[in-house]
């Protein structure tokens, strides 16, 4: 497959009626599923939330990628905010063509815009290399197969 190029992906909040192509990615990275129509209900409220992002990246006919971070903790004194990145994941035909580095590139700009602190995750081991590749370095935790990684948003610049 040829790489996508900028002008044949679109990387946007997800909107409602993106749900139908949204929720097989959440059925492939975040089981137990409940019920889809409470994992609607949640998308539904996340979606509209200003503390959440939620993006897709868009072919124009097809959503290929997600990405979803959202507001962790904002401290009380000092107002300084931590946004856990929970999810990125692209389909895996349409991989190593930039998408997922756009999704993440989004996400970044979007916990910067809203003045947040840190930008915090965990990565499964698939996802390791990746990171890596965007010169990022997990650090050990209780669940060595998942590396902790953040950034100072403060201190970082990005593309």
């Amino acid at each position: 497959m040829n790489p996508i190029t900028d002008s044949e992906i679109d990387i946007r909040p997800a909107i409602e009626q993106d749900w139908e192509q949204f929720y097989p990615f959440l059925l492939e990275i975040d089981k137990p599923l409940d019920s889809l129509e409470a994992a609607f209900r949640r998308y539904r409220r996340k979606i509209a939330s200003p503390i959440h992002c939620i993006l897709v990246a868009d072919t124009n006919t097809k959503v290929v990628g997600i990405a979803m971070a959202h507001e962790w903790d904002e401290y009380l004194m000092s107002g300084r905010k931590q946004i856990r990145f929970s999810t990125l994941y692209v389909l895996e035909s349409f991989r190593r063509q930039g998408i997922g580095k756009a999704l993440f590139l989004h996400i970044y700009n979007w916990a910067k815009s809203i003045d947040a602190t840190w930008l915090e995750w965990y990565a499964s081991p698939n996802a390791v290399d990746f990171y890596t590749s965007l010169g990022y370095e997990g650090t050990l935790n209780s669940n060595p197969d998942h590396p902790y990684y953040e950034i100072e948003l403060k201190r970082s610049y990005m593309y």
